[in-house]
Parts: C-alpha cells; structure tokens; sequence
C-alpha cells in the first residue's frame, strides 16, 4: 500500500470509512447451526404443532393521509432480499431436535404480499389472525406474511372503527425475526424519498459472534453468574390445573389500560431511586406475583433486546434473550424498596446478558416449552415515541392469536396517554377468573404505587 494511500485513508471520516466497508464485497459466513434461542423455537415449534405461538402478529394502521401500497409492497420486497434472516428457511434430518437443523440461507426468497380491503378494524384483525393461523412451512418458507390494505370508507355517513386509511398486517415467525427488527421493518417503510436504506448486517455474523462469546472467558463467567442467579430458584407460582408434561400453548388475554396520572408516576417513583421506568414496573409485576403465589421470592424472565454488542443495532432475526431476573429481597414489601431491589437484581445481570438465556437452566424447572421460566414480564416502549409512514399516523398493536408463550406473560407498553397492556395466561393451566384477578392486582398495584410517584 503506497503512503500516499495510506494518508488519503487515515484522513477520511468515520462515515466515509463505513462507506467504503459498505462497497467492498464480503466473504459470507455461513450459519451452520441453530443459535440457541432459534433451538428453543425450533423444538418449542415441534411441540405445539400448527399453533402460531411463536409467531409475530403486528397490525398497523395508518391514518391521516393517503398511502401508496405500491411503494409498502417495494419497501418489503427490498427489505427482505437485503437482509438474509427472511430469506433464510431450516433443513431438519428429521429427529426433531434443534442439533440436526441447518439453516439455509437463500439467494431468493420472496414474502408472501397479499393486497386487500378492510372495511375496519375487525375485519383487519380477522385477516391477521387467519394469516397467523396458517401453518408455516420452516423448510421452504416464506416465513414472512405481509397483507396491504386500503379502507372502505366512503364518507357518506357512519363508518366502522378503522374504515378510513390503509393497514399494514405483518405475520412472521419469530425464528427469523423480533420486536426490534419489525422496528426496523417500520423504519424501512418510513424511510423519505431522499434518503437511502441503511446497512443491513448479517445474522449468521451475529450468530458466529455468539458463539465466540460463548467460548471466551466472559462467556464463562456469564455462564458461572448466571448459574449462580438461579440456584435454590422457587417453585413455579401455583396453577388451577396440573402441568403434567406441558400443554399445547392454548391461551387468552386479560387486557387493562392506565391512565397517564398511573404511568408518569411511577417513572417518577422509580426516578427517586435512580432507576428506570421499566423498573418500577417490574417491581408492581412482582409485587403481584409474589402476593399470588405467596411468597416474596419469584423467578421472573424478562425480555432483552440482544443487541447490546456492537453491529447489531441493525441486523434483522431473532436476537431477542429472554433472561431470568430473581426478585427476592423486598425489604419492607413497599414500593420503594422493591424498586431499589429490582433496580439491583438487573443491573447486576446487564454485564452477563448477551449470554443466551436458553443455556442458563442446567436441570428443567418447568415442563413444556421453556426450561426455565413459567413467568414473564414485559415492558415494551419502542413505539412510545409514534411514527409516521408517508405522512401517515401509525399505530402498532400486538395481537391476541389465542396462543400462550410462557404460562403467564404480563406486558406493559407505555404511550402518551399511559400505559396499556396485558396478562396472556395458558388456559391449560389457568381459569379466566384466576387470570382476571391477577391482572386486576396488579393495575391496583399500579396505582397505588404511582401515589407515591406523585408525592
């Protein structure tokens, strides 16, 4: 390399350096096996059939102005050939174990795009459900589902919820795709004229980095921390029903909604004990738990983006970690002193958690789909801040598809107006009354934890 290269490099900025790492073709890697969260989906998928439990289910709608289903339909396609985890598909030998499964990447693999009309709301959450329910085809795909519809609204009189703007429906599976990359998805679609899409990083690198970790010293102490985490963890919180040798994943939600006055004051409570608002919400979660099952100690999981390692902000598959948090010292029982104690339970665990949390339960503690955990917490605030698609105002919801991940999932999205949410319940396990006052608890717990907030 002559100097004069070598000084026109060294004066470049970061920018134009990632530029040019952009424009120079890489050498592939390939992806020869599962990483361990795809393995749990894997088998967990293996195990509930045609259930769509893990199944990512998003209805968009857009309002406000008109949309171009056209250029949605481009933005897709673009989207999908630029990122290899939709265009990738899993051969199986056939035992039905993650070990004998290999992805494959494929130079083509176009999603499914359906065009329609809705006449509302609930016939797009009808067509979203039914697109869901379809059994997926994990050896040939696609394993995206995208449905673009217009309204019906006619402006001559009484029109259903949801007649007039467009829909976006997405349905994928999640062996392939997470919450942050529909994120990504989204921002793809919102992307002006003007600008150009950004870079879209392999899976298999992040798969392949995995590993290494795995391998390292820090993935060793991760390994060791996490051990020690769940050692002597408590019983799973009590069931109407036996859990025998797990359950097919049948499940229901109680939904609830807060008020503004409820969510800023418990970010505000949570402030006073520098920690976050998903903190303070975790701490009425358990205290809810905790009063159901009857006992202070309680084994939570909790969801990770996984994309705390550099290059991963944009690489889109399932990098989501689900780790446990054990929540046990709740000093006086008020809300303060869970919040500081959860505030340390997960901060301690942030060093360790791009370890995967799939290889944390050396012996199984719950039947079924997870080794690990029966219940999940979680607070999801990516969309808090809106968005909008050509002009359009977006509003997101995740859809009940009748499905039951864990055997209790409580999730909290906060927005402008407060907070909404949900408590999804396995109705193998749980009778509607059971789930009903749980989810109720835990809104009066919401609530009078939010006084505090407020004094």
């Amino acid at each position: 390399m002559s100097a004069d290269l070598v000084a026109r490099l060294a004066a470049l900025t970061p920018e134009q350096r990632a530029l040019i790492r952009q424009r120079i073709p890489q050498v592939p890697r390939t992806q020869s096996q599962l990483t361990p969260g795809q393995r749990r989906l894997w088998e967990a998928h293996r195990w509930v059939g045609d259930r769509p439990v893990d199944v990512v289910c998003q209805v968009v709608r857009l309002t406000g102005a008109p949309v171009g289903l056209d250029l949605l339909a481009e933005r897709v396609l673009g989207f999908v050939q630029a990122h290899e985890a939709l265009r990738t598909t899993f051969e199986s030998d056939g035992e039905g174990t993650g070990d004998g499964v290999r992805p494959v990447v494929r130079p083509r693999l176009p999603p499914r795009v359906v065009r329609t009309r809705c006449a509302g709301a609930d016939e797009a959450h009808a067509l979203a459900r039914e697109l869901a329910a379809e059994p997926f085809d994990l050896a040939n795909g696609p394993l995206l589902r995208v449905a673009l519809a217009e309204g019906t609204a006619t402006g001559g009189g009484p029109e259903p919820d949801g007649a007039d703007g467009a829909w976006l429906l997405v349905v994928v599976h999640n062996l392939v795709f997470d919450a942050w990359s529909f994120e990504l998805l989204l921002d793809e679609l919102a992307r002006t004229a003007d600008t150009g899409p950004v870079a879209a990083p392999p899976f298999s690198g992040f798969a392949h980095e995995q590993r290494r970790l795995l391998e390292s010293a820090a993935g060793r102490a991760a390994a060791a921390y996490w051990k020690a985490e769940v050692a002597g963890a408590p019983p799973p919180l009590p069931t109407d029903r036996p859990r025998g040798s797990g359950t097919g994943r049948s499940g229901a939600r109680v939904e609830f909604t807060l008020p503004r006055a409820v969510a800023d004051g418990i970010a505000a409570a949570a402030q006073r004990e520098a920690a976050t608002a998903y903190t303070g919400w975790l701490a009425v979660a358990w205290a809810a738990l905790a009063e159901y099952g009857g006992r202070d100690d309680v084994l939570l999981g909790t969801f990770t983006a996984g994309r705390d390692r550099p290059g991963t902000t944009d690489v889109v598959g399932y990098l989501l970690n689900v780790l446990p948090v054990r929540l046990r010292d709740a000093g006086d029982g008020s809300h303060a002193a869970r919040t500081r104690a959860a505030r340390t339970a997960t901060r301690a665990g942030l060093a360790h958690a791009a370890h995967p949390g799939e290889l944390i339960a050396e012996e199984r503690r719950v039947p079924g789909t997870h080794p690990l955990l029966d219940a999940v917490f979680v607070f999801d605030n990516l969309g808090e801040g809106g968005r909008e698609i050509q002009g359009a105002r977006a509003v997101t919801e995740d859809l009940d598809k009748g499905t039951a991940r864990y055997d209790l999932t409580l999730a909290v999205y906060p927005g402008p107006d407060g907070a909404r949410g949900w408590l999804e319940y396995d109705t193998e396990l749980y009778e509607a009354p059971t789930a009903r006052r749980i989810a109720e608890r835990f809104t009066a717990l919401a609530e009078k934890a939010a006084e505090g907030g407020h004094g």
